[in-house]
């Protein structure tokens, strides 16, 4: 039985005030708060160590490579990697995509294929290579509530498709994609699947050798983890046909000018798509992330934010001000409700009222686009509009549910009245 309010306990930024006020986190799609076990994490590289991994070979430089292989390892484990060469490390996400659009081998006239969900991170990397790769971008198109029929990735893949970039949950409908469906369909005309992956690993179990997929890029701030680190999981045998992304420091094993040219040879995966100095506090805080989580259960955290998830789309919707963006089964969608409110027409305008307005405590959402503007055009709102968007993940709890609910309809009264 996990002890959810021991768990609050964890995580020291709930206990700040502000203003007097109480924090009520309500954001972690965006940014997920940090449990003292990873401030811990992080604390002790840069007081003990700040060292060197894998360059120097003095003490300190040996247990900064001891902890961060640790790391290296617990992630592999934690998705069913098949070994940590499959792991690289990158900044977030974005980096990750960035690396295989820039990375992976094209042939003129190849098609990719993504979605009108996907977060702008997840198209634009593609999008800036298809002219200088001779590519063709295809778009497939989930329904107003953030849900794909399975025949449109059938009707639109073909013979000449060379990669599907899909969002595996959405950051603004809290859909899944049927993920394992669209890998089978891939696979079946010879082509790779890259899941974007953001919103689902802290929500949910990874098992990259169940959903089969090729690629799979994370960022784990999202899930517990130090800001500005993430990995890209890769099958073993794809990324040693890949190029180089960035290149440097540690991702060769010699360098020689012959005749006047410049004759390197690189490192296997994953070092070779490692360089320069890495954040080696940040690769031993998402090993200590992923402690956490896998001492929680990621079965556990899923079957709790199913209860959390529908108690909170059910207080959205009990507001007759309000309209709720994705589905209203609430089994569909994760860890997220997405919302706007009559008679407000920037949603910063509810994000702004929930934190400074409301007495007693600090309600702390999102408000914006998202980075979906696609997305947001397809459902009739302006990015400039925006929605409010309410997140919650381990730290969360009917009271903070119910506390924001009482703040919304306080302020449906001062509006709608």
């Amino acid at each position: 039985m996990v002890n959810w309010t021991q768990i609050r306990d964890d995580f020291p930024t709930l206990k700040r005030k502000i203003d007097d006020k109480s924090i009520v986190y309500l954001d972690s799609a965006c940014n997920s708060l940090k449990p003292q076990q990873v401030i811990d994490a992080l604390c002790y590289y840069y007081t003990n160590l700040g060292a060197c991994g894998g360059r120097s070979i003095h003490s300190l430089a040996r247990e900064t490579t001891e902890l961060r292989d640790d790391a290296r390892e617990k992630i592999a484990k934690h998705i069913n990697a098949r070994n940590t060469n499959e792991i690289i490390w990158v900044r977030n996400t974005t980096e990750a995509i960035n690396l295989i659009a820039n990375a992976l081998h094209f042939e003129k006239g190849q098609e990719i294929i993504t979605t009108n969900l996907e977060h702008h991170s997840g198209v634009l990397p593609f999008h800036k290579v298809m002219g200088r790769k001779n590519l063709k971008l295809k778009i497939v198109e989930a329904d107003k509530s953030g849900l794909f029929d399975i025949e449109d990735f059938e009707k639109t893949i073909n013979k000449n498709t060379r990669l599907i970039s899909i969002v595996h949950t959405s950051n603004t409908t809290g859909t899944t994609a049927p993920l394992e469906e669209i890998i089978k369909i891939a696979h079946d005309y010879g082509a790779l699947v890259l899941s974007d992956d953001a919103q689902y690993f802290p929500h949910k179990k990874t098992d990259v050798q169940k959903s089969d997929a090729d690629f799979c890029a994370v960022s784990m701030h999202k899930a517990l983890g130090p800001s500005g680190i993430g990995f890209l999981y890769g099958k073993e045998h794809l990324l040693k046909e890949m190029d180089s992304f960035l290149v440097g420091g540690d991702t060769i094993e010699d360098v020689k000018y012959i005749d006047g040219k410049v004759v390197p040879t690189y490192l296997e995966p994953p070092h070779k798509f490692e360089a320069g100095l890495q954040n080696y506090a940040g690769e031993i805080g998402s090993g200590a992330a992923v402690d956490y989580l896998d001492s929680i259960g990621m079965e556990n955290i899923e079957a709790r934010e199913h209860i959390l998830t529908e108690k909170l789309q059910k207080a959205l919707e009990s507001i007759s001000s309000i309209n709720t963006i994705g589905p209203k089964d609430p089994s569909q969608r994760s860890g997220l409700v997405a919302f706007q409110m009559k008679n407000i027409e920037t949603t910063g305008d509810i994000a702004n009222y929930l934190d400074s307005d409301v007495e007693g405590n600090k309600i702390m959402i999102r408000a914006g686009a998202h980075c979906t503007n696609p997305f947001h055009y397809h459902i009739g709102i302006t990015p400039s509009t925006g929605t409010a968007r309410a997140s919650i993940y381990v730290y969360n709890n009917e009271d903070d549910i119910k506390l924001l609910k009482d703040a919304l309809e306080d302020l449906d009264k001062i509006v709608n009245s």
